[in-house]
């Protein structure tokens, strides 16, 4: 049985779509028992989240505080980082973050609908656009090979236009679906952000960011 609940699978698919993991050795000097003394090649890592839409990063610090009881701040510059070792731990123990690195979790990929959908759900509201057709992008091929995968699972049926070729960048993919498919996506998926039509409530326009 997965170990994966549905609040973590969106976390996995927001951190898919805008999350890094960060490792860095510093010496500093700093209080130890109330001594001052130098602390030579202190490791630190974080999970660092990033969006301009403070919608979105609210999400997620929601998620954060729902699935690991772990209140964030969110910085001036709409970042979350997530310092605690053993949520650290958790999460990249299912995949490598980073836009060329992250891979959608084997316990999502062989999950049932309860948790791919929340995974879908994170990672188009990271990576996606409800602009004309549905579309996800992405500099890593492979991740969206995986994320059509589910989308199959799902009963619908992307596609793989041509990549965007911009000069000195990396190609950037595009996975989509039909025009008539968007509709059942945004009642189904039930994006926080990017909807549009019947079900877009009272939610702000979809937000244009880095792929």
């Amino acid at each position: 049985m997965s170990d994966i609940t549905p609040e973590f699978a969106e976390i996995l698919g927001l951190l898919c779509a805008e999350g890094c993991y960060i490792e860095r050795q510093n010496t500093y000097w700093g209080k130890d028992r109330g001594k001052e003394r130098l602390f030579k090649n202190h490791k630190s890592i974080r999970i660092e989240f990033y969006n301009k839409d403070i919608k979105l990063v609210n999400r997620y610090q929601e998620l954060l505080f729902k699935e690991f009881n772990y209140s964030t701040k969110i910085t001036k510059f709409g970042k979350i980082n997530v310092c605690r070792r053993d949520i650290i731990s958790q999460i990249i123990s299912k995949t490598k973050l980073g836009h060329l690195n992250w891979n959608v979790p084997r316990d999502i990929s062989k999950g049932d609908k309860d948790i791919q959908i929340p995974f879908i759900r994170g990672y188009f509201d990271g990576d996606g656009t409800s602009i004309h057709n549905i579309r996800f992008f992405s500099t890593n091929l492979m991740g969206l090979v995986n994320v059509s995968k589910i989308l199959i699972n799902l009963n619908f049926n992307p596609a793989f236009p041509k990549p965007m070729i911009k000069e000195n960048r990396k190609p950037l993919y595009v996975l989509q679906l039909s025009l008539k498919e968007k509709e059942r996506f945004l009642k189904e998926i039930n994006p926080v952000l990017k909807r549009s039509g019947p079900y877009a409530g009272v939610i702000i326009k979809p937000r244009f960011g880095n792929p």
